[in-house]
């Protein structure tokens, strides 16, 4: 690999967001196809915009990079621009799934471009990268954290960060500290996976033990050096990047974490004891600490009666939600879905999202409210033959060119003005009318206008699902077997 013995006078700091994450542990609010980085669960901003926000406080957005992948890149995007328009030209979608060593490294391969001229250059940019789901208080903190582990890293030291913990957690991570060093850092003795709760109370006892934020800087050099050492298959993949395209590529590579794969095995890795308050929020245990509590203790979000009800989370997001007389509970209600349990059971949610996915429920994948790079749709109601959704256009955008080979449609315009293309014939519909789309029919929908096209659609036939889909053209880019 390039010589990284001394950081370049050019080195420049870069920042890897990380999100790509499909996590269920909050599920009903967080499924796969919208996972908790994209949800807001305290305050107005989600968890990626925080992430950003943050990050954006320490490096300029053209030193940022956001890896996330295929089926959130349109959402994460249109969150981005929400917050800084300049983060939108910095995205990088994976085509598949594969953990966070292959999404950092396809990060690496926009900040060392693989066989460049200033490959030799480049690798000695200190990278730091963070995950988008992490819940970090106090920025100041934050950023002097930051500002000694990127210091550290300069020094050719890979950079990892604990925080102390505040309580027993055995769905966290952790760190054991060892020898001082005199940067004011610790050596890493080892990292321990979740541990049992007897040995978690050990490490808050012994004040030797962090939580793992997941959190790591190092030099872009070192790391991929490190990666030719401990995983070469990676490391292969990564240098023959441009031979082949990028869905290619990752159908070769296995699913590998960093921490697995890279920061338990290197020898040069230190932990930067954490000046700021963090949760990673795994659990709706760590929703609830974290919320604003009413006289009663509880944290109430949504539409939301309580009576009587002490200590509880309750969070609505579709319809009234009742309860009374409650204590140490959490309820939540999505539009097609709820979930009820002691707070102290928390961690047994994911015993119900494999359940729902050995059953092949698609309430772990998705809401009835879908987001897409045109706008959104949503189900109201399906049975065995038939679905109706409510389909909203944003202006100036348009649906892929495409047909159904086992269903049929009706458009009704509820709002707005519709510029429908069935076979070969174009026409514009305005409020209350309507058109017929036969199935194996090419048909496309667009909004021409300057305000958001509603429309109603009924399906029906054999077979409803999304994946009964032909895609002749697409203006974003959408392989075949995505959804409209």
């Amino acid at each position: 690999m390039t010589k990284t013995s001394s950081p370049s006078p050019a080195a420049k700091r870069r920042a890897v967001i990380l999100a790509g994450g499909s996590g269920t542990r909050l599920w009903p609010l967080s499924r796969a196809l919208f996972p908790k980085q994209l949800l807001a669960l305290s305050g107005e901003l989600t968890l990626l915009q925080q992430t950003a926000a943050r990050v954006l406080t320490a490096f300029a957005p053209e030193d940022i990079l956001v890896v996330t992948n295929e089926e959130h890149v349109f959402e994460v995007r249109s969150q981005l621009r929400a917050l800084e328009p300049a983060l939108d030209a910095y995205v990088l979608a994976e085509p598949l799934a594969r953990n966070t060593l292959p999404a950092i490294l396809l990060a690496l391969s926009a900040i060392v471009p693989p066989g460049s001229e200033d490959e030799e250059q480049a690798a000695a940019d200190v990278v730091a990268v963070f995950p988008s789901d992490h819940m970090v208080q106090d920025g100041e903190g934050w950023r002097a954290s930051l500002s000694q582990g990127m210091r550290l890293a300069e020094d050719g030291r890979f950079v990892t960060f604990g925080v102390p913990p505040r309580k027993p957690e055995t769905g966290y991570g952790y760190i054991a500290r060892g020898v001082a060093l005199e940067d004011g850092a610790y050596a890493v003795e080892r990292f321990i996976e979740k541990p049992r709760m007897e040995a978690a109370q050990g490490f808050v006892e012994d004040g030797r033990h962090y939580w793992n934020s997941g959190m790591f800087v190092f030099r872009a050099g070192d790391f991929l050096s490190a990666v030719r050492e401990y995983a070469p298959g990676h490391w292969d993949w990564w240098r023959g990047r441009a031979e082949k395209t990028l869905r290619a590529g990752y159908s070769t590579i296995d699913e590998l974490s960093v921490d697995y794969g890279i920061m338990e095995k290197v020898k040069k890795i230190v932990v930067v004891e954490a000046r700021f308050d963090w949760d990673d929020l795994g659990s709706w245990e760590a929703v609830y600490n974290l919320g604003d509590k009413d006289e009663h203790g509880n944290v109430i979000q949504g539409d939301v009666l309580a009576i009587d009800c002490r200590d509880c989370l309750l969070i609505s997001k579709g319809g009234k939600l009742s309860a009374v007389g409650l204590s140490g509970m959490i309820m939540i209600q999505t539009r097609d879905a709820s979930l009820s349990c002691p707070l102290t059971q928390v961690q047994r949610v994911k015993e119900i999202v494999a359940r729902l996915k050995a059953q092949g429920s698609p309430l772990v994948e998705t809401h009835l409210t879908v987001k897409r790079p045109w706008g959104s749709y949503s189900v109201l109601e399906e049975g065995q033959y038939y679905k109706i959704k409510r389909i909203e256009v944003l202006p100036g955008a348009r649906l892929s060119l495409q047909m159904h080979h086992h269903r049929s449609e009706h458009w009704v315009v509820v709002c707005g003005a519709a510029e429908v293309r069935i076979g070969e014939a174009e026409r514009l519909l305005v409020e209350n009318q309507a058109v017929d789309i036969p199935k194996a029919t090419k048909h496309r929908l667009a909004n021409p206008g300057k305000l958001p096209l509603e429309i109603i659609e009924i399906q029906s036939g054999p077979y409803l699902e999304e994946d009964d889909i032909v895609r002749f053209d697409d203006e974003y880019g959408r392989v075949p077997r995505e959804n409209t």
